[in-house]
């Protein structure tokens, strides 16, 4: 088999790493597991984008963070999701990425801090998401403007989420777009590059199942609809999808079927994938730059796929 391409910047931040030594994370507490990946990101990513204002407030079931580009002025919203295999991650490991999204675009963002396992297991995190968008569509004051329409984004975990999102309201007036960044849509351990990149990328088939333990317990749900959306048929009423992918992680096949998937159905949908990167590098641009242009140029895509479909 011909080795993988590995950027020299991915390279250096593996034998970091690696250098560094330590327990596995999937051999952590859950509670232990969340405080690393923060720390992860104090090293890797870069600071929130200047001139972005945030707030934090209720939503229904849990706490959201709304991110202002500018004054609050009438127009859609994206409902970001952040990844960590429904198990880690936070407002505050996606915080720099979120104020990049709202920069970009020029439109308020609102993450979601949706419950987690294995304190909340299936379905909380896609049903809190689910309550939050909604939430979002009927303008809280909080956002201190008018909602037109939402887009939906998330990266890993929070790619599935923002998927469940875009198909449970595709009856109910749908959203404008979807940014789907390495999104975890097959819990099935599918086999391809899921073996092919199972050690020594970060994300490993050890930690993507302990991620699986804790939120699917019951073994059973794993295959189903909302964990697994791609071995099920899909909504054609799905909005105009940009999917980003990364060419040395273990979920890359599954992003490409689910791209391949959506526009088959004649689906508006865009495939990016970065070659010699690996899954994370959303929340690690400052370490790997060439993630960070990926992530620039995808949002940028997503920012015209918006505007181009307000109602």
């Amino acid at each position: 088999m011909t080795a993988p391409f590995v950027l020299p910047e991915t390279a250096a931040l593996l034998a970091g790493l690696a250098a560094q030594g330590g327990p596995h994370l999937a051999d952590m507490s859950a509670a232990d597991m969340r405080a690393t990946y923060l720390q992860l990101g104090a090293l890797f990513d870069p600071p929130p984008e200047p001139g972005v204002r945030h707030t934090d407030f209720d939503g229904p079931d849990c706490r959201l963070r709304a991110y202002f580009p500018g004054p609050a002025t009438a127009g859609p919203v994206i409902v970001y999701l952040h990844g960590g295999g429904w198990v880690i991650g936070d407002l505050d490991t996606h915080h720099p990425l979120c104020s990049l999204i709202a920069a970009l675009t020029g439109l308020r963002v609102v993450a979601v801090d949706y419950r987690m396992a294995p304190e909340h297991s299936f379905p909380v995190a896609h049903d809190d998401s689910l309550a939050a968008a909604r939430f979002v569509a009927a303008s809280p004051p909080e956002l201190e403007a008018p909602v037109t329409g939402i887009a939906v984004a998330g990266d890993s975990a929070g790619g599935n989420l923002a998927l469940h999102i875009a198909t449970m309201l595709a009856s109910e007036g749908g959203t404008l777009a979807q940014l789907l960044i390495y999104p975890w849509v097959d819990c099935t351990a599918p086999g391809g590059s899921y073996d092919e990149f199972a050690e020594g990328y970060i994300l490993d088939r050890k930690l993507l199942d302990r991620f699986a333990g804790d939120y699917l317990p019951d073994a059973g749900d794993a295959a189903g609809t909302a964990a697994s959306p791609v071995l099920h048929p899909l909504s054609a009423a799905l909005p105009p999808t940009l999917v980003v992918t990364a060419g040395l992680d273990p979920l890359r096949d599954q992003g490409r079927a689910l791209a391949g998937a959506i526009a088959a159905m004649g689906v508006e949908t865009h495939l990016i994938e970065a070659r010699g990167l690996i899954h994370g590098m959303a929340t690690m641009r400052a370490a790997l730059p060439g993630g960070d242009r990926v992530i620039r140029r995808a949002v940028a895509l997503f920012a015209e796929t918006i505007h181009s479909h307000q109602q």
